[in-house]
């Protein structure tokens, strides 16, 4: 019987997984379909608790993949869940549900695949000791990138010479803090409060040559705007990632239009196939490398759906 797999989203009818999912279970050779389920930014808690039951009880209901309200759907229902796995723990959010047999399993996959889209952004050999990082944002898609660094660091790579992340609220900022603290992150942070595009626009500006400015803010996708102004002050030879590939982009859009020939412009559509392709291989239990003939095939069928 064809199953389902559950999207939690915002608008989950615009996006691009829409068409590209029943491609993947083709290919695949898997009987499965995508059912949306859009919940506004910071929906009541019993909404969320009521889809994660739903899918716990329906034995055709394998799992799913969260965006934007990977901690929300977890404050809500961490009790629906029978098992987390560490980042799941740590990160106290999940992206993925995944079950099993009738145990209901949540993970947070964030740290690994905001990796692999920096490093299809820059390269994992980028970072040397000048290069930094600016993380407009201090949400969860900020934590689970810096803690995807720390791991690679701890794995002996290189990261980035210093790290600088924004937020409009120093609640935020703590957050951050408290969890960098308890893992003992590898490179210098500075947290800093950024209540307006111009307040950032000096973070930015005091990042070295060569850095990279990350949007992880949501903003021109969730919600409308930029974190940054139009004409915001980059360091020569930046590289600009917004974690997100659709919407109005307007952080990378005003960047485009400043005809800046030293800067590297780099939406989110890697990221959202890393992220995506890693969820399903975990809620079907089968191998998907973040590299090879199969993942190209299906960035193949994702690019031309």
């Amino acid at each position: 019987m064809t199953t389902t797999f559950s999207f939690f989203g915002v608008t989950t009818g615009s996006s691009a997984i829409r068409r590209i999912f029943p491609r993947w279970m083709s290919e695949l050779g898997i009987d499965s379909e995508l059912v949306g389920l859009d919940f506004p930014v910071g929906a009541p808690p019993a909404d969320y608790r009521a889809a994660v039951a739903r899918i716990k009880a329906d034995p055709l209901a394998v799992g799913g993949l969260i965006t934007t309200h990977k901690l929300n759907v977890l404050a809500a229902a961490r009790d629906l869940f029978d098992g987390l796995d560490d980042a799941a723990t740590l990160l106290k959010e999940t992206s993925c549900l995944h079950k099993d047999g009738e145990r209901l399993l949540g993970a947070a996959l964030d740290d690994r695949t905001s990796l692999l889209g920096l490093d299809a952004a820059v390269g994992a050999d980028y970072w040397d000791d000048e290069r930094e990082l600016v993380v407009l944002g201090a949400g969860g898609a900020s934590i689970a990138l810096t803690l995807g660094l720390h791991r690679a660091a701890q794995a002996g790579r290189a990261i980035p010479a210093r790290v600088a992340v924004t937020a409009r609220s120093e609640a935020r900022l703590d957050e951050m803090r408290e969890l960098h603290e308890r893992i003992g992150f590898a490179a210098p942070v500075e947290y800093l409060v950024a209540e307006s595009p111009v307040a950032a626009d000096r973070v930015v500006a005091a990042a070295t040559p060569g850095a990279v400015i990350v949007n992880a803010t949501g903003m021109g996708k969730d919600r409308p705007g930029s974190p940054v102004s139009a004409r915001a002050p980059y360091p020569r030879e930046s590289v600009l990632w917004d974690m997100n590939y659709r919407g109005e982009l307007h952080f990378l859009a005003d960047a485009r239009e400043r005809a800046r020939p030293d800067l590297r412009i780099v939406d989110g559509w890697d990221y959202f196939v890393y992220s995506w392709t890693k969820v399903v291989a975990v809620v079907y239990g089968i191998d998907i490398p973040a590299s090879g003939a199969l993942f190209d095939r299906l960035s193949e069928l994702a690019r031309t759906a």
